[in-house]
């Protein structure tokens, strides 16, 4: 049986906001030390964002029960937390008499300049791995990447808005950088009005925001009125806020980023599989192939997809009607053209 070991040392993650504690109480009766183990690193307070973050813990719990194997995941409160304990990670992995089968699954940006300085460290110990997920760009030395192509999702999500839900949309993105590839996709396919607000102009910034700056963006905008315009959050957790703010308020929609959002003012999203693609991972780390030094997977592999998740289900009817499934494929098939050109470009 899988003996789990969470860890999870910021208070404002998921597990807070369900009234649970943050957890970190090692199993008494856990599994000796040869059973294979998944460590997971992720952004300070990425945990709890309801969206890419939270789907990819859920994957890597999800594999590890199927294969029998132990997992530590760690959301730090800060940088100078994760680096700490990457640093007491990288020591034990790079110790060839370490026994222990060890995956590292890097989950966010903040410590790219660190694993690419020391993953070379662990070249020494056969039983050591790392993945970076996700990133386009390789790992020089010992490790894997991954990278999810969200360009196509995007683009049909673009059309999808206009087509049936509004014809002026605000994008909020983190920064300019992060997020840069959905932004395009978007852009390409939406033909109508279109806001563009960034919450920083630094790269990793921009994923966390108070509620009053939250409204001055929304509010900021000339909107016409006509129709409910649809609020697009490219900004990981902080798409929380603008989403509750949305509710509340009842004036806009809101589109789903990176998974289903069950909300009334939510009617699509465009879903970033991030839990399948991590379980995929985990279950090549184990196979006698290993994992591939580099792997891309989007649309076309069903990794991403655009999906309609109206509150009320009699909806799909309606978009069955002006949006038929004959449609929905060639849009589909546009998309994975399009993608694979932006992957290229």
């Amino acid at each position: 049986m899988k003996r789990t070991l969470i860890r999870l040392l910021l208070l404002q993650t998921v597990f807070a906001a369900c009234n649970k504690e943050p957890i970190y109480r090692p199993d008494p009766n856990d599994a000796p030390s040869k059973t294979p183990l998944v460590s997971v690193i992720y952004d300070p307070g990425a945990l709890g964002d309801m969206t890419y973050n939270d789907l990819l813990y859920e994957g890597v719990e999800r594999a590890a029960f199927k294969a029998g194997i132990r997992t530590d995941q760690y959301s730090p409160r800060n940088k100078e937390e994760g680096l700490t304990w990457l640093s007491n990670i990288f020591d034990q992995m790079s110790d060839p008499a370490d026994t222990t089968r060890r995956l590292l699954i890097i989950a966010g940006s903040s410590y790219e300049e660190y694993v690419r300085a020391n993953n070379r460290r662990l070249e020494v110990n056969s039983r050591a791995d790392i993945l970076y997920f996700d990133t386009e760009q390789l790992l020089e030395g010992k490790g894997s990447s991954i990278h999810l192509r969200y360009y196509g999702a995007m683009y049909m999500a673009g059309v999808v808005t206009k087509k049936l839900f509004a014809h002026e949309a605000l994008v909020i993105a983190a920064n300019p950088y992060d997020v840069a590839e959905p932004l395009a996709g978007y852009q390409a396919g939406f033909d109508g009005t279109l806001y563009l607000e960034y919450i920083s102009d630094q790269p990793g910034k921009g994923f966390s925001i108070g509620d009053e700056e939250a409204l001055h963006i929304m509010y900021r905008q000339e909107w016409d009125g006509i129709k409910r315009p649809v609020i697009v959050p490219l900004c990981g957790g902080a798409g929380s806020v603008f989403r509750r703010l949305a509710e509340n308020d009842g004036f806009f929609k809101f589109m789903g980023v990176d998974k289903v959002i069950l909300s009334t003012q939510c009617d699509f999203a465009a879903v970033k599989h991030t839990d399948n693609a991590v379980e995929l991972c985990i279950q090549q780390w184990l196979s006698d192939e290993g994992l591939p030094k580099h792997q891309t997977l989007g649309l076309a592999e069903g990794y991403t997809e655009l999906v309609f998740c109206p509150a009320e289900t009699s909806y799909l009817d309606v978009y069955a009607q002006y949006f038929p499934v004959e449609e929905r494929e060639a849009l589909r098939k546009e998309a994975i053209k399009k993608e694979e050109a932006y992957e290229n470009h």
